[in-house]
Formats: C-alpha cells, structure tokens, sequence
C-alpha cells in the first residue's frame, strides 16, 4: 500500500532549511544534474507541489544554498566590529571564523567546488559573492592604510586574497580530520598565518618602502 499521509507540518523557515538540508546531501551524492526536483521531494517526504512553493527549481536551490552557506555575512561582521582592535587580532578571527565556516558547511563547499566547474552561471553567482567578501576585507586594509596601521604600499586586494585563500587551500588539503584534529590545527593557523602577516605590513618593517 502507498503511503498517502500528508507531510508534517513545519514552520515555513524550518521546512525551507529542510529542503536546503536535503537538496545539499543529493547535489553531493548524485551531483547537481543528476538529481531531480523529484528526489528532494522524496528524500524529505513530501510533494513535488510543495517544493515548488518555497523555490522555482534546482537553480534557485543551489543558489540558496550558496547564499545561506556563504562566509560573506560572517566576514562582514568580523569587520564592522573591528574598531581599533590590533590587526593580528581581526586577521586571526577571519582565518579562524572562515576555516570553522568551511569545516561546518563542507558538503556544500565541495559540492559548489565541483559544480562551478561544470556550470558558468553558477561560478559567476558564487564569484559574484567571494568578489564582495575580498571587496570587504580590502576596504577594511585600505582604512588600516589611511591611519598608518599598516605599510602603504601593500596591496589591499591582493592581502584579502591570501587571508581567503589561506583558508580555503587548509580546508582543501585537511578538511577531513576528525574534529578535534581539525580544531587544533585552525588554532595553529590562524595564530600563525596572522603572527608572518602582521610581521610583513607592520609599518616598522624592514621591507617597508
């Protein structure tokens, strides 16, 4: 006998997470063009009918799924709540909040990595959000600049691209340590990674023009 229960009822926010959840797990398994509207319907029990009511199809699914799993609304917090806090402090935050952002959402990152390869529209939606993340951080040392925190010479874009990229190349290569591994080694890092930085653009540097 089919089963013709309705599907339980969730508050809108907790269903569209569901749908998130689900979509995430398949796009992993069977990668985006290999799973249906159908299967994310089936793998949370409900309607295909009422997929279609919280997003338009996989498209809308894949960049909700960026947007919500994305580091942008993070990074943008660590920054606006700088203030004067000493660069090495901002910079290790970053390192450590985007390597815990990584680790958490690991399915997803893996899963964008591999599709943006295989899909334009998707790598230009995924671009379109790492580009304002570098935009941000790059304000932030453009402002460190103007007060004399740090060298006037460094470039601001490309700083913000070794703090994201440092990041993402620990989470690529060590990704996969059992969390207590991985907790250790992002304490190690973002000590590190922020102590060579702050070393490089201090304004006393010898390196300083």
């Amino acid at each position: 006998m089919s089963d013709t229960s309705e599907p339980r009822r969730l508050p809108p926010e907790q269903r569209r997470e569901e749908i998130l959840s689900a979509a995430v797990q398949l796009f992993c398994e069977k990668g985006y063009e290999g799973t249906t509207i159908k299967d994310i319907a089936r793998a949370i029990g409900v309607t295909e009918g009422l997929l279609y009511h919280y997003f338009s199809g996989k498209a809308d699914l894949i960049a909700e799924c960026w947007r919500r799993r994305s580091w942008h609304t993070r990074a943008c917090a660590i920054v606006e709540q700088a203030g004067d806090r000493p660069f090495g402090e901002v910079v290790s935050d970053l390192v450590r909040d985007h390597l815990d952002s990584l680790y958490s959402n690991g399915p997803a990152f893996r899963m964008h990595a591999a599709e943006m390869l295989r899909d334009g529209e998707l790598a230009s939606f995924s671009q379109q959000y790492i580009h304002e993340t570098r935009k941000l951080i790059a304000s932030y040392l453009r402002g460190l600049q103007a007060r004399a925190r740090i060298r006037p010479d460094a470039d601001p874009e490309v700083v913000a691209d070794l703090i994201i990229g440092s990041s993402t190349f620990q989470f690529v290569v060590h990704g996969r340590l059992p969390r207590d591994e991985w907790d250790a080694l992002v304490s190690h890092a973002a000590e590190e990674f922020s102590r060579l930085l702050v070393r490089s653009l201090a304004t006393n540097s010898p390196t300083a023009s």
